[in-house]
């Protein structure tokens, strides 16, 4: 009688053992899923435009950007191809960068019906680089340019994390609210 409880016990502990293994494997693979975060150094693959274009590929409700320079036509594309799709399209670019560098990319981008804003504040610059879509975000100091993909030192930052998107998100609303 002895033997067969204490075999029933081992029994029952194995098997809340693996119960256990399985609520934390699942457990793990939700949170890993759910904050994904990479670093991408643009001298490495020289394809840091294709992440953010990768990124407005995936959306599917609205891509926000910020972004200093941006001069790349690919990613102009992408971000006309998403309005298309019907996803909400906005940004902000700088003042004097949109009159200038900027210009033809800003003025496709309009003709599209994307609105982009230029910062008017006149004691600085509108000196982000962020995008963020429903499902992610990228940041880091690579400006949307030929050089800065092909030659300059620059990282780009792209996770999933919900805080660290929220966070972005708040700002470049905060910039296109306060901006008109």
């Amino acid at each position: 009688m002895l033997t067969h409880i204490i075999r029933r016990s081992r029994a029952v502990w194995t098997y809340a053992i693996f119960v256990l293994l399985l609520a934390s494997a699942a457990i793990y693979a939700a949170h890993a899923s759910v904050s994904d975060t990479k670093v991408v150094y643009s001298l490495d693959l020289r394809q840091n435009d294709r992440e953010i274009i990768r990124l407005l590929n995936e959306a599917d409700k609205y891509a926000y950007f910020a972004i200093y320079y941006f001069t790349r036509g690919d990613i102009a594309d992408a971000l006309v191809r998403a309005k298309e799709r019907g996803i909400d399209v906005r940004g902000i670019t700088d003042a004097a960068a949109s009159l200038d560098s900027n210009k033809a990319v800003v003025q496709k981008l309009r003709a599209a019906g994307i609105p982009v804003e230029t910062q008017k504040h006149q004691d600085g610059i509108m000196h982000i680089k962020a995008l963020v879509t429903d499902k992610a975000y990228a940041s880091g100091s690579y400006n949307w340019t030929d050089q800065a993909t092909e030659a300059n030192d620059e990282v780009l930052e792209i996770g999933t994390d919900r805080n660290v998107h929220d966070q972005y998100l708040e700002i470049i609303k905060r910039l296109l609210t306060n901006n008109l």
